[in-house]
């Protein structure tokens, strides 16, 4: 490891200048004063304690301690924590899954189990266990160490309470769930112990629902007295314009409390992906005139969007589903949460509910980063079939979900279908009676047209060969096309060449072929490093940056090279000397390479964690030589004087074509020429 050198004026004054920066700012300090004691960062790294900014950056030297962090890290694998947002499936060594951060087609997300990091090839996303929880949940540092600690059982011996001030926002938001949360308990005691919510239990036990479903779920029931919620929480020291904001009340003009929104009715937590009520759905119990409030009785409310709350992106029970979802690679989609509740209590737990809304983009996005098969269970009626058909329209637009549906009687939703015929009959309907998509539509058809008419049927028989010409299994095509011509007595080769017409229309209308994308291969022991989609290209000089950060991240021996090839060696993009600068003293504070997930603990920038994940997944050899970093070096230090020349003369060749200033445009173009070809040699 190298030692400090000694402080001239200009060093002094450079040490002035970052000891009066803000802790996040300081390294740009160095970094735009690099011309003038460019080779001395190192020095103002350690002079400024950079530990302080290591381990201070998140707050962490007060409220979690090294060892701690850890025994989190041991304990934890991020397999097991990822694989809760994203179905992943092992391809050699790593474990690859669709993104969880962007929209995509084809899978570009990995995680490497042996490094415990992460790292998407598209959208370029990495880090670590912790650096995962923060992007896919929204929260900070802290509260991904607590939700990883949770994930294993680690008992942690500090309160969240402190950091929550940090956080304005996130601590708005965890005030709204206490509200909700502390509202769910009050509607559960008023369903379950109480004179006011007997007749609603009766109701619920009526139905069918058993106490600890009741409890599973904290089912509970609203009183008529719409102000006992609002003076309850008044009394716990809730502020009233957070009350307000929560959506659960509303409130009457020129008064000074607020109304219960779901007055009387049974209520229903919605809870999120954590598991956290953040809104609520009431049933009516009975119906009652409208007051002076203007109350409506609509037979379900729901609260409106919040903060916490928007229900085009929520999905009943998910939070409790997602394990069993993830265990099946398959998911049951009901239409609302009664449905939901009665097929756990059956012993389908994989259900969710889109809410009685039609599926939306949002939600199908979810459920696409969650399996690859999907139930569509809605309601046998009229407009649960309407429903039925727009979720497979969104649902096959990214051609992900092998799509099956259950057919219902007419009139009858899954909720019904429990109560009249038994869990176990529902448990094994829906698991031997399904619908293929075409089968569906083929009883679709049926409800909307009367084939008693000629030109109906027409309809019917050239809608359904569109509905075949997409399909990619020849086998299938057949089938269906055989069920057709028996039904309407059609010779099959009249309804083949039929068909090759409505596939010459399909080719047609798909959209011409997008450049292929490249995606993360099989194993990773074919690629050195591998590309993101939408990247900038590489330069030579770049690409030996990334491979000696590679070699110093994990070989002791290449830091005693580095000093003896170039004592003062620095790296030309300022990202990467900026890694190096943090990763020299991570180094020298715990004295091994490697254990980057911990390193990246260390730094708060998101793109600098992007790029560190990206250079470890380079595969270089296992071995490394003197030679070897001989080379890279030479190759950063020479070029880099020349691609700066380049890059100022190529800046300077626009400014004459502006000024149209043809003599100085000549000699910069020679100049240009000549500095290439330099530039080129050092790639010999």
């Amino acid at each position: 490891m190298r030692g400090p050198k000694t402080a001239d004026s200009a060093h002094a004054l450079m040490i002035e200048t970052i000891a009066t920066a803000e802790l996040t700012n300081w390294i740009k300090v160095c970094l735009c004063a690099k011309n003038v004691v460019k080779s001395n960062l190192h020095l103002y790294a350690r002079f400024y304690k950079m530990e302080r900014f290591l381990q201070g950056g998140r707050h962490l030297a007060e409220r979690i301690s090294e060892e701690k962090l850890a025994q989190i890290r041991t304990e934890t694998n991020i397999v097991d924590v990822v694989s809760q947002y994203v179905q992943l499936k092992k391809r050699g060594k790593n474990h690859f899954g669709f993104c969880p951060f962007h929209d995509e087609k084809t899978p570009s997300f990995s995680v490497a189990e042996e490094k415990q990091i992460f790292h998407c090839f598209s959208c370029g996303r990495g880090g670590n266990v912790f650096t995962f929880l923060m992007d896919v949940e929204g929260v900070s540092f802290v509260e991904a160490v607590i939700k990883t600690a949770e994930l294993s059982n680690i008992a942690l011996d500090f309160s969240y309470e402190s950091h929550a001030q940090d956080n304005p926002l996130q601590s708005k938001k965890e005030k709204l769930i206490q509200i909700h949360e502390e509202a769910a308990a009050f509607y559960h005691q008023v369903l379950m112990n109480t004179v006011t919510g007997q007749a609603a239990l009766d109701y619920m036990i009526q139905r069918g629902f058993t106490p600890e479903t009741l409890k599973e779920y904290q089912i509970g029931f609203s009183p008529s007295n719409r102000t006992a919620l609002f003076q309850m929480l008044k009394a716990k020291a809730f502020d009233e314009g957070l009350l307000q904001e929560s959506g659960i009340f509303t409130d009457r003009q020129g008064q000074n409390e607020l109304y219960d929104r779901f007055s009387s009715r049974i209520i229903f937590p919605l809870r999120n992906a954590k598991g956290k009520t953040v809104a609520f759905s009431g049933r009516i119990l009975h119906a009652s005139p409208v007051d002076d409030t203007g109350y409506h009785e609509a037979k379900y409310l729901n609260s409106p969007e919040t903060l916490l709350f928007n229900k085009r992106d929520f999905l009943f029970n998910f939070d409790k589903a997602r394990s069993e979802i993830r265990r099946h690679s398959e998911v049951i989609l009901f239409e609302g949460y009664m449905d939901v509740i009665s097929a756990w209590q059956a012993g389908v737990k994989n259900g969710v509910a889109s809410m009685g809304t039609s599926l939306t983009e949002e939600q199908n996005r979810i459920l696409t980063k969650t399996a690859d098969k999907i139930v569509i269970a809605y309601d046998g009626d009229r407009p649960g079939v309407e429903a039925t058909k727009r979720a497979i329209e969104i649902l096959e637009r990214n051609k992900h979900f092998d799509i099956s549906i259950f057919p219902l009687e007419a009139g009858m939703d899954p909720d019904e279908y429990i109560q009249q015929k038994g869990p176990e009959a529902f448990a094994k309907t829906l698991s031997n009676n399904r619908e293929t998509v075409i089968q569906f539509y083929s009883r679709y058809l049926k409800m909307n047209l009367n084939l008693d008419s000629e030109k109906n049927r027409i309809t019917y028989i050239e809608t359904m060969l569109k509905a075949l010409a997409p399909l990619d299994s020849l086998v299938e095509r057949e089938l269906y096309m055989k069920d057709i011509a028996d039904e309407f007595s059609i010779p099959i080769d009249i309804l083949q060449k039929q068909l090759k017409g409505y596939q010459q229309e399909v080719l047609q209308q798909r959209p011409e072929r997008e450049p292929v994308r490249r995606t993360a291969p099989q194993d990773a022991t074919q690629h050195a490093l591998y590309p993101s989609t939408n990247k900038r290209k590489v330069t030579q000089a770049e690409q030996s940056e990334k491979q000696l950060l590679y070699r110093l991240f994990h070989f002791e021996e290449v830091w005693s090279y580095l000093n003896e090839i170039d004592a003062d060696f620095h790296f030309i993009h300022d990202d990467y000397q900026t890694i190096y600068i943090l990763y020299e003293e991570f180094f020298r504070q715990i004295g091994l390479v490697g254990n980057i997930d911990q390193f990246l603990d260390r730094i708060n920038n998101p793109a600098l964690q992007n790029v560190i994940t990206e250079i470890e997944w380079f595969q270089l050899d296992s071995e490394v030589t003197y030679q070897e970093i001989q080379d890279l070096v030479h190759i950063i230090r020479d070029k880099s004087s020349l691609q700066d020349q380049l890059t100022k003369k190529q800046a300077e060749m626009k400014e004459a074509r502006k000024k149209n200033d043809n003599e100085r445009l000549k000699t910069i173009m020679l100049e240009i020429v000549s500095l290439s070809k330099e530039l080129k040699a050092t790639k010999k």
